[in-house]
């Protein structure tokens, strides 16, 4: 009775482990691993076993610093699983293909996986396993061409606020003193990047504050670049070039 007690309060009772084998994967990739459950001190029926992604982030908005957790995507790995007492390892084999549309990892931008065991009339048993998230080369290319044009990330460039991911640049070459900053935010897709951009216009003299406030000094411009356009960060580079200026003229 009293080894049925302390396993109802999670004391000897069943533990799960996720063993990830790559904790570093790019977007649209491939986490594997195995999941392995061991028996503790009585027999424990597991109702489910479940594996979720979940990001956290912190993110501005306007004087304020907010946080959000948010799950990605989860799924059952076993069901209705008998554990016996002290019983041998049990492995289950586990893959999980990432989505192409969530944020990478960043500064403040962290993920992790929660695996969950659910035994009834007991304390759910949890593990936690940090991993990162990369951009994939096309990703990658995006953001090695905003670099080549001379802009230099914020320090809270890649925070996500729930429902997009936007990093913040200062300009250092192209359009230097002429811009407060430059902002973007991407989905990406198998075959393209969806891609907004927010130019924020450096304004001086006596009606500043104002055109700040009411917002026109900015330009918001959406497009899409394809796979065939992400080849080279230099060619890239151009493209988002001629955008910017082009959107830049029209403030």
């Amino acid at each position: 009775m009293i080894k049925k007690i302390l396993a109802g309060l999670g004391i000897d009772s069943a533990k799960v482990n996720f063993e990830i084998n790559n904790d570093v994967v790019e977007l649209g990739g491939t986490v594997s691993g195995k999941v392995y459950v061991s028996g503790g001190a009585v027999d424990q029926v597991i109702t489910e076993i479940t594996v979720a992604l979940e990001v956290s982030s912190r993110y501005k908005a306007g004087d304020e610093i907010r946080h959000v957790h948010q799950e990605i995507a989860s799924g059952v790995v076993a069901s209705q699983l008998m554990v016996k007492a002290n019983s041998p390892e049990i492995i289950i084999p586990l893959e999980f293909e990432l989505p192409y549309n969530i944020p990478v990892s960043a500064p403040y931008t962290k993920y992790q996986f929660r695996t969950n065991l659910d035994i009834p009339n007991a304390v759910d048993i949890k593990d936690i396993d940090e991993i990162t998230i990369r951009p994939n080369r096309y990703v990658q290319c995006l953001l090695d061409a905003i670099g080549l044009l001379g802009f230099r990330s914020k320090a809270e460039s890649g925070s996500f606020n729930g429902k997009f991911q936007q990093f913040e640049y200062v300009p250092t070459k192209l359009l230097k003193g002429k811009l407060d900053e430059l902002e973007v935010s991407f989905e990406a897709q198998e075959d393209r990047i969806n891609i907004m951009i927010q130019i924020d216009k450096k304004v001086k003299g006596f009606f500043a504050s104002t055109i700040d406030d009411l917002d026109l000094d900015e330009r918001h411009v959406t497009f899409c670049l394809s796979k065939d356009q992400l080849r080279s960060p230099e060619r890239t580079s151009e493209i988002l070039a001629e955008i910017i200026l082009q959107e830049y003229e029209k403030i």
